[in-house]
């Protein structure tokens, strides 16, 4: 039984750590390594299609988007909302946040989101569900959220 639990907490450990390991260091820079710091609109316009590729969504333009470099340091940071469609050809804005990493000198994706999605819905609703359903809603959004990611690097890395 003692074998057992070992086992069961060393696979758990060893999720947790792919985990965090592809959303932490893998996939934050797929498909932007070949660019520099100045081509931040670039490396934004492929985080916003490879983000609406894997959300079912229909990019449509870069909506807003601003730059700016910290003035003491390599720091550098893109923001911005890209317009797309989803498969009804409603609307939807989806937020982008990038990063330029002085360590690895190349841009990785920090935060991106739908903004006013649908699904949202369910943390601000009048009955105010309990908190294990809320908890189960949280962690059903982060693993739809690590299956985005997993569907945008694959479709990054093949042809």
């Amino acid at each position: 039984m003692k074998g057992l639990l070992i086992a069961v907490l060393a696979a758990l450990g060893l999720a947790i750590g792919s985990f965090a390991f592809f959303n932490g260091y893998i996939y934050p820079p797929a498909g932007l390594e070949h660019l520099s710091k100045d081509q931040y609109a670039q490396a934004w316009e492929i985080a916003a299609k490879g983000f609406c590729a894997s959300s079912d969504l229909a990019y449509v333009r870069p909506d807003f988007l601003k730059h700016r470099v910290v003035e003491a340091g390599d720091e550098a940071y893109s923001w911005g909302v890209a317009r797309c469609l989803n498969r009804e050809g409603h609307e939807r804005l989806v937020w982008i946040y990038m990063e330029w990493s002085t360590k690895r000198h190349l841009w990785t994706r920090n935060y991106s989101l739908v903004l006013a999605d649908d699904d949202d819905e369910v943390y601000y609703t009048s009955t105010f569900p309990g908190q294990y359903r809320r908890a189960a809603t949280a962690l059903s959004k982060i693993m739809k959220e690590n299956a985005r990611h997993v569907r945008e690097y694959v479709s990054l890395k093949t042809p």
